[in-house]
């Protein structure tokens, strides 16, 4: 597929000559109609054909493995087997497909465009699928583990789309090209990740040393300096990337800084106490394989597994004994207060003098602390008990068995998907986007006014991100 300026780097293939997802997936239901009669196979494109082909095989399987049982037993137990004996079928005809695809030579283009290509999800809807949306940790392990497909994405991250240039391309827009694609998603990733640790260390300086609460206020927004305000724009625009519920704690942050206006959450008070859970679960947010994180910013086939390890380790060894123990851990430790209550807490007195660093926040860093102790130790026991079990010739994704890695793999695939969008705007320059772009864009039609939005987004990102991205790419170029 050539690539022009008009076709922006960043933008991925759309597919209009196929038939939408959900009707195929209907028709594909019905047992006298095969993948065949489903996909057309005389548009001449081999690698749309392959696309749909696999898109419609995998959004099949995925309702497969969440079909609406009926309440009699037998035929759950009947249905549940048939269900499992389609989805065999459906995963021997997607790894047939895959390699008949691959059985002639094929361009790193093609390869993507296979990945890539969308295909409208309804008639009446603007949603698109890929192939790359549907892999899953619970896709099948020979497609999401396929060399190829990760090597794919291994260069998608690292370089971007595969740049095929047309020949009558002129040199300005060759060289507006080959700027864009310094922005590869690693990049953006890292420029992500640049703005989340600033965020981070501002709350650190925040509520290690919050405002003094004065008895009388002199002015206004007296205590809303440029830290304060910092903070808010930096959680605002971490808000207007895509949603997960790891940006939960961002909304609350702001939320506590916009209630407490024109003050700021003061030491003692219910917002700075919702702050520092906050600043709890930011300490350890990092250290989950979803992006952004420094694990992505590493080879991300050792360090994705390890984190992916040691998480299902935590669900499947330390949370259940924790929850066994929970209840005699929780009456000891009140026990414990009630009988230390008048000596524990009398030295603390002594350095209030001394140590300028709210109570509440002490007592957090000191919760930060014990609970990294015991971090680790889960993780030794972690390691003592799952480790036996670890095949000492694996390497790779698959180092620590292969549902880890089919778990790290589908980590990897979310982060590339999430920096793979059309010009994509990282914190906080995704609020320059939500006021030139989105707000302008959303409101202005509805006014009948019609304004190139697309070349001011064009425009926008290339002042703003690609400066950036330029220091950014200059950083990882010496990273392995």
């Amino acid at each position: 597929m050539l690539i022009s300026e008009t076709s922006p780097l960043l933008s991925q293939p759309l597919a209009t000559s196929f038939p939408s997802i959900s009707e195929a997936v209907t028709r594909l239901g019905d047992d006298r109609v095969s993948i065949a009669d489903i996909c057309p196979g005389d548009t001449g494109d081999v690698c749309g054909e392959t696309a749909f082909y696999l898109v419609v095989l995998l959004q099949s399987r995925a309702q497969k493995l969440k079909p609406k049982l009926p309440s009699d037993v037998w035929n759950q137990w009947a249905e549940t087997a048939v269900n499992e004996s389609y989805i065999q079928r459906l995963n021997d005809r997607i790894i047939n497909a895959w390699v008949l695809f691959l059985d002639e030579y094929r361009t790193t283009a093609e390869i993507e465009q296979v990945l890539w290509t969308s295909f409208l999800i309804n008639d009446g809807s603007a949603r698109r699928v890929r192939v790359v949306d549907l892999l899953t940790a619970d896709s099948p392990s020979e497609l999401l583990g396929h060399d190829v497909v990760m090597l794919s994405l291994a260069n998608m991250w690292k370089n971007g789309p595969s740049l095929d240039m047309a020949p009558q391309e002129n040199s300005p827009s060759r060289i507006a090209l080959r700027y864009d694609a310094i922005c590869s998603p690693r990049v953006l990733h890292f420029m992500d990740l640049a703005g989340y640790l600033s965020y981070f260390g501002l709350l650190v300086s925040y509520v290690m040393r919050p405002p003094f609460e004065p008895t009388i206020f002199q002015s206004r927004f007296e205590y809303v300096g440029a830290r304060e305000i910092l903070l808010m724009v930096f959680s605002s625009s971490i808000l207007l990337r895509p949603w997960t519920i790891f940006n939960l704690p961002f909304a609350i942050t702001l939320l506590m800084f916009l209630i407490s206006l024109p003050a700021v959450p003061f030491e003692g008070s219910v917002s700075f106490i919702i702050l520092l859970a906050c600043f709890i679960f930011h300490a350890f947010q990092f250290h989950f394989p979803r992006s952004p994180s420094p694990l992505f910013v590493l080879k991300v086939q050792h360090s994705l597994p390890f984190a992916c390890f040691l998480t299902h380790g935590f669900y499947r060894v330390i949370l259940p004994l924790t929850v066994f123990f929970l209840p005699i851990f929780v009456l000891g430790t009140c026990w414990l207060s009630m009988a230390l209550a008048k000596t524990f807490f009398v030295p603390f007195a002594l350095f209030d003098t001394l140590v300028p660093t709210p109570m509440e926040t002490r007592t957090t860093v000191l919760f930060i602390f014990f609970s990294l102790l015991v971090a680790v130790c889960c993780s030794l026991f972690i390691f003592a008990v799952l480790g036996r079990t670890l095949d000492p010739a694996a390497s790779g994704w698959d180092s620590y068995s292969s549902a880890v890695g089919r778990t790290a793999r589908a980590s990897f695939v979310r982060a590339v998907i999430s920096y793979s969008s059309p010009y994509t705007f990282p914190a906080p320059l995704s609020l320059l986007h939500a006021i030139f772009i989105w707000g302008p864009s959303t409101i202005l039609p509805r006014l009948r006014i019609r304004l190139p939005f697309a070349q001011a987004e064009k425009l926008l990102w290339r002042i703003t991100v690609g400066p950036i991205g330029l220091i950014a790419a200059s950083v990882l170029y010496f990273l392995p």
